[in-house]
């Protein structure tokens, strides 16, 4: 079973063997927004504005990694 997520997270998170800066990020967004939402409805109940605050954290990332590959080429 741990190899199976291991190799999820190899072709999930990897392009061509290298590790994706955005697959990354997003994971990593995904991961905090999860959590602090987790902490935050525990303690206080569910609040739309902590969810939306760190969603919004991912999309922008996606938003400038999109514009930074166009302005590459």
């Amino acid at each position: 079973m741990v190899e199976r997520i291991k190799s999820l997270f190899r072709d999930t998170l990897k392009k061509e063997g290298k590790w994706s800066r955005t697959s990354l990020t997003m994971f990593t967004s995904f991961s905090i927004c999860v959590l602090v939402g987790l902490i935050d409805f525990f303690m206080h109940g569910f609040n739309t504005e902590v969810f939306f605050g760190f969603l919004s954290v991912a999309v922008g990332s996606k938003i400038s990694d999109s514009f930074s590959k166009k302005l590459e080429k």
